[in-house]
């Protein structure tokens, strides 16, 4: 929890980075469809994980795969 601390975040700021991360990959290095990659990364709804990508990439996940290949 210090490391948190450290660079302002709290556990769910965290847990929704790596969340994120993970979306970015599979959104950048495969197929799989926006709607499987939400589900895949952890989000349980469309509309959680939407505000949370725009949130932390600027972009809705659609947009950040096209301008990612």
């Amino acid at each position: 929890m210090q490391l948190l601390r450290q660079f302002g975040l709290n556990a769910s700021q965290y847990v929704n980075g790596l969340r994120i991360d993970v979306a970015c990959r599979l959104l950048r290095d495969s197929a799989v469809k926006v709607t499987d990659v939400i589900y895949t990364s952890g989000y349980n709804t469309k509309s959680n994980s939407n505000r949370e990508f725009l949130r932390v990439t600027g972009k809705m996940p659609t947009a950040w795969r096209q301008n990612s290949q």
